[in-house]
């Protein structure tokens, strides 16, 4: 082979391999606009303005193709954001060491499918930590700073977060039990999954986004499931709660002004006292619900739209 032939082959590979070469590393781009990351074989893509996008399915797809740009604007703020901080692997040994450490830092660490049970991990520094997959069952995490930190698919039955700060972090089918949020900071925080008997009493949730999520419908039923749930005195304003289910829910004295409660299961929840405040109730289910004393109903949109009889709202 003469070297210009071997110039124009070597040129036509790098030519097919940049054509072929997905954006955001193969993860759905659907996924990433809502700050999740979801690997893919990208074997369902898209091509948009000459780049190739990949997603986990093809409701993730049909949705990126109603507002390509909007969608990757967003999924490229959250891409750089986790790629300016990566997370270095740990074995299990070199986590421990650190947990017996008075100074213990796990920030910007990789604890992927370590096991926690019942550990105390209160002391520790836990900024944009990796807990995928990992084990924490009855662990103690009280007043730990878990900024960013992501926890998809770890078992978190019995955890006790109480007062912690988890804001900007990602629970993303995580296994839930008896998990306690009490008091603690999941402002922007990004929560889906089944939350059986969950304790986000006097909690900050401002702007959290525990809405339905379309990009990864083939793992299963996306959104925020938590019946007879705690949310006493907590604060929601701003949240994405799009069909949220909080039947049976204790939501005394929630602060829920200017919520996405669109399609969200309210029947039998008790709401006294809430403040619902230019809230967003379109289609949502309120059967049964206690709403005394509940501020703001003349401000609710889509109130017309609601489905059932609630208890104290005129209706």
């Amino acid at each position: 082979m003469t070297v210009r032939s071997a110039f124009i082959a070597t040129t036509l590979c790098l030519l097919s391999f940049s054509t072929w070469a997905a954006e955001f590393g193969d993860n759905c781009t659907m996924s990433l606009s809502n700050d999740l990351v979801m690997k893919t074989d990208c074997s369902i893509k898209a091509d948009y303005k000459g780049k190739t996008y990949c997603f986990g399915s093809e409701e993730s797809r049909a949705a990126f193709l109603k507002d390509p740009d909007t969608t990757i604007m967003k999924a490229q703020a959250f891409y750089a954001k986790t790629a300016e901080s990566p997370r270095e692997k740990m074995t299990q040994e070199q986590a421990l060491a650190q947990i017996k450490s008075k100074d213990c830092d796990l920030s910007n660490k990789d604890l992927g499918y370590l096991e926690f049970n019942k550990m105390d991990l209160s002391h520790c520094k836990m900024v944009n930590t990796s807990f995928f997959g990992a084990y924490l069952m009855g662990a103690k995490l009280t007043g730990a700073d878990l900024q960013r930190a992501y926890l998809n698919l770890a078992r978190l039955e019995n955890a006790d977060f109480t007062g912690a700060n988890l804001a900007d972090a990602t629970i993303f089918q995580a296994i839930f039990d008896h998990t306690i949020f009490k008091d603690a900071n999941l402002t922007n925080a990004r929560v889906i999954g089944t939350l059986p008997s969950v304790d986000m009493s006097g909690a900050d949730i401002r702007k959290g986004r525990f809405g339905l999520d379309i990009g990864n419908q083939p793992m299963g039923q996306m959104k925020f499931d938590s019946t007879s749930g705690k949310f006493a005195n907590a604060n929601f304003e701003g949240a994405d709660l799009n069909i949220a289910n909080f039947s049976f829910a204790d939501m005394r004295g929630a602060n829920l002004r200017n919520t996405n409660l669109h399609r969200a299961d309210l029947s039998q929840a008790d709401l006294t006292g809430a403040d619902l405040t230019g809230a967003d109730l379109s289609e949502a289910v309120v059967d049964g619900a206690i709403m005394q004393d509940v501020k703001g109903l003349d401000s609710v949109k889509g109130w017309d739209t609601t489905k059932g009889k609630c208890m104290g709202c005129n209706k």
